[in-house]
């Protein structure tokens, strides 16, 4: 089974602590009940560089990333905004506010927030993806999920109280900034290929036929996949603020994981696409990518050897969807 990482949304931890988080936005995070904490270096504008005309907005962009060429000055069109603005940063300029006619403050967000705006105009990743690795790539920290009585506590909630990110923000280089990215799966693919293990009407004809109705036996909670799909997570990306289940997922005597060895699944895995944030995902072990999917048996090679198999190659499966 595959699920898509189909829903996410990208804040920055103050907007938890000021209850900044827009209301239709934040209906949609509710129903997130995965996170993942990141960082990457500050990225500061030059004041004397910023510039609005109606909705076209100007700026220099300087990241703290420790390389002589990590300045890039953008134009773009920025949502949201018309008529008669201003954009202004206070010191040490990693935060632009955009106030209209009469002072009032109409958007605020930190630069690294309107870069990625302005790279997701970009014409080619030939001409984004420098600045990515310089200014936007995103260092996996954490992985986490949120799941209450039936469902009813997303990850926000979960996130106001979590002594993990406190450790993480305290612990975080004053020249990097911290973002959290909120997850969830509305769409899974379950995927076969059938050999049979017997003749027609014997005992291995009829166990090849009860193996497929337990696995097709509907779909799973919406729990059981949050929990499998935090554990294929923090396998795949290492990172280093998580203790379990980097190197014991998945396991067989894990209790979230019952329902998967009840219906006799062979293999789990993900994928998630993270291209519309305007940020790449990496880790210690991870490459940068947009683009991220793994797989991972829920047996051993030895103690599989039935008609019910899933394809391992995650490109053959992709394919199958086409």
């Amino acid at each position: 089974m595959i699920a898509e990482l189909d829903r996410s949304v990208m804040l920055e931890p103050r907007a938890l602590r000021d209850q900044s988080i827009p209301k239709e936005l934040l209906e949609y995070a509710n129903e997130c009940h995965l996170y993942l904490i990141g960082h990457r270096p500050m990225t500061v504008v030059d004041p004397n560089s910023l510039s609005v005309d109606d909705n076209l907005m100007t700026a220099r962009f300087i990241s703290y990333e420790q390389s002589e060429d990590a300045i890039v000055e953008c134009t773009w069109t920025q949502p949201g905004i018309s008529g008669a603005v201003r954009v202004e940063s206070d010191w040490p300029h990693n935060v632009l506010r955009i106030m209209d006619a009469s002072d009032s403050q109409i958007a605020r967000g930190n630069a690294s927030f309107f870069l990625a705006y302005a790279m997701a105009s970009a014409e080619s990743d030939v001409q984004r993806l420098p600045v990515d690795a310089q200014f936007l790539d995103l260092m996996v920290d954490y992985i986490g999920k949120a799941y209450g009585t039936e469902g009813n506590r997303g990850a926000i909630a979960r996130l106001q109280s979590h002594s993990t990110l406190q450790r993480i923000l305290s612990e975080l280089p004053r020249d990097m900034e911290s973002w959290i990215i909120l997850l969830n799966s509305d769409s899974q693919t379950l995927f076969t290929s059938i050999v049979p293990s017997g003749q027609k009407g014997d005992s291995a004809d009829q166990e090849d036929d009860l193996h497929l109705q337990r696995a097709l036996a509907g779909p799973l909670e919406e729990e059981m996949i949050v929990d499998f799909l935090e554990g294929c997570l923090i396998k795949y990306f290492q990172p280093p603020y998580n203790v379990q289940l980097k190197k014991t997922f998945p396991q067989a005597s894990a209790k979230p994981l019952a329902e998967l060895y009840t219906r006799d699944l062979n293999a789990v895995g993900f994928e998630l696409d993270t291209r519309h944030l305007s940020v790449r995902l990496r880790s210690a072990t991870v490459a940068s990518s947009f683009a991220h999917n793994a797989m991972y048996s829920l047996h051993s090679p030895t103690d599989r050897k039935n008609m019910f198999d899933f394809v391992d190659d995650i490109e053959v499966l992709r394919a199958r969807r086409r």
